[in-house]
């Protein structure tokens, strides 16, 4: 059965049905937000970096790991005249089988694995100087060569230099030019 509405009390109902329905929105909304767990922090670490003894060049990577999985690159920077790095470690809830409580990170500086490893810890900051050494490869030392014994008679020097037989040449050759300018001055 149809009524007659008057027609400010009509607009005022559906008004009123309006700003409910925004209400009910708005407060489901806030419920659903408020359900929802604050994203999980990564664990950070920082520190200096040595690599073969010496400080690591500015730009050299350094990765962080759980277990196998690769959790953060970054590269090392120069502060300070140190080495250093600094890198986030993201929780397995953002990085399938990254951080969870003090599981263990170890760490590669320019592909080689650093000789201190940390435990993931998003609660404080870690602080871990990193050092790695690379393995060097046994390197042989060059055969000496054996020296060859002078050959006699043969008239060449060993080295290369003057022979005697060279030498010898030269002195009879500058006795005969002399004797050759007494000769001519005698006969004027």
């Amino acid at each position: 059965m149809l009524q007659y509405v008057q027609p400010g009390l009509r607009l005022a109902s559906q008004a009123a049905i309006a700003a409910g329905a925004t209400l009910a929105a708005v407060t489901l909304g806030a419920g659903a937000v408020i359900a929802q767990a604050p994203p999980e922090p990564p664990a950070r670490f920082v520190g200096t970096v040595t690599l073969n003894g010496q400080p690591a060049p500015a730009g050299t990577p350094v990765e962080a790991r759980v277990g196998s999985a690769s959790c953060g690159v970054t590269a090392v920077f120069v502060q300070g005249g140190q080495s250093r790095y600094t890198i986030d470690v993201p929780g397995a809830a953002s990085q399938p089988g990254c951080g969870t409580p003090d599981a263990a990170v170890t760490f590669l500086v320019g592909g080689v694995p650093a000789a201190q490893s940390g435990s993931w810890r998003n609660y404080e900051l870690n602080q871990l100087d990193l050092t790695a050494v690379s393995a060097t490869p046994t390197v042989q030392p060059p055969a000496t060569p054996t020296p060859r014994p002078p050959s006699a008679g043969s008239g060449q020097p060993l080295d290369g230099g003057v022979s005697g037989l060279w030498l010898a040449s030269a002195a009879l050759l500058a006795s005969l030019a002399f004797v050759g300018m007494g000769w001519a001055a005698a006969r004027r």
